[in-house]
């Protein structure tokens, strides 16, 4: 299978590259890059030395010749460029932000871009597998769900269950997240000398991903509003998402519930207390639940690789369901430890 990587050169394009090279069933890959066009891959991204040494290619629409293509570009480039792909029946995988919200006015108002292509809002699918798997099995455009909402909407899918037992008005959600969410364009706010020794809450409310967890929650508990604070950890990589909710839960084992909901799904591991090391680089989600039943409350814990399940492993993961082939495919590679 041929696949390409549209903006390649930054860190989900990397490591776009890293899984798409063990995948049995690809042997093809082209990554593309404006600011990097005829050096080496591996010049760029020196992990890839000896492992994938092509040249990065210019992208044009019109000569893509692939079974696949992964955008790894800005907000507002892929509703531009995934109809001219999908016209001639490329499956795409967009790991932005264009296509993940259904309401084009929601989408507007959040990235200040007017949405050019809203007729396939509709169409594509919202590339969370444990949410969505049937869709994407037989979707052609697949929108890659952000990172810190991937944490939060796998830490809440259960509780759709327990949704006349919380309050759906109540439910916050704070999390800790490592300086490669920021991209490889490094800014002041995320210089090492800033990060370093620190913890830096940002966009403490209105931050971007809020409405995107709220629009898709909201499909499994009803009226559901979110609270959601994010925090810069001097850290490479990595989330740490705690969830909170409120009710009278005391009929209910929340942890054997979250394991049966849980139990058929190859990346989500049940644990007591997850840690970002024990899924650093893969595409695992481990997480913890608990419920302090004099306060009614309940907190579910989850911890991902921001780049891998966060980003371009869950892409990957969503290609496989689209193609037919297992899950696992390029995915499978061991935590490591310590």
């Amino acid at each position: 299978m041929k696949v390409t990587i549209v903006g390649g050169s930054g860190y989900t394009g990397s490591e776009l590259v890293r899984f798409l090279i063990e995948h049995k069933k690809v042997d093809d890959i082209t990554a593309t890059s404006r600011t990097h066009m005829g050096k080496k891959v591996s010049e760029v991204h020196q992990n890839l030395k000896g492992i994938y040494d092509e040249e990065f290619q210019e992208f044009k629409e019109d000569r893509v010749d692939s079974d696949v293509v992964f955008l790894a570009v800005p907000h507002g480039e892929s509703m531009r460029v995934a109809p001219k792909l999908l016209s001639k029946g490329i499956k795409v995988v967009d790991l932005g932000a264009d296509f993940r919200l259904k309401d084009a006015m929601l989408y507007e108002s959040v990235y200040g871009l007017k949405h050019e292509s809203p007729e396939l809002l509709e169409k594509a699918v919202y590339g969370l597998p444990e949410l969505n798997r049937k869709k994407i099995k037989t979707a052609k455009l697949v929108a890659n769900p952000g990172c810190f909402v991937t944490a939060a909407l796998l830490s809440l899918l259960p509780l759709g269950n327990l949704k006349n037992k919380i309050d759906a008005q109540k439910i916050v959600v704070d999390a800790d997240t490592g300086t490669s969410g920021a991209g490889i364009n490094p800014t002041e706010f995320t210089h090492h000398s800033e990060v370093d020794g620190n913890l830096k809450p940002y966009k403490v409310t209105g931050h971007r991903h809020q409405p995107e967890i709220e629009h898709i929650i909201s499909g499994v508990i009803e009226g559901a509003r979110i609270s959601f604070t994010p925090t810069l950890a001097p850290i490479t990589r990595g989330i740490l998402s705690r969830t909170h909710y409120f009710g009278d839960l005391d009929e209910f084992n929340l942890s054997k519930h979250y394991e049966k909901f849980y139990q058929k799904e190859p990346f989500v591991r049940m644990c007591d207390i997850p840690y970002v090391k024990n899924v650093a680089h893969t595409n695992y989600c481990d997480m913890g639940v608990h419920y302090d039943r004099e306060r009614n409350h309940g907190l579910t814990i989850s911890a991902i690789d921001n780049l891998v399940k966060g980003a371009s492993g869950q892409a990957v993961q969503n290609m496989n369901i689209m193609c037919g082939f297992r899950e696992e495919y390029g995915l499978k590679n061991i935590p490591t430890h310590p």
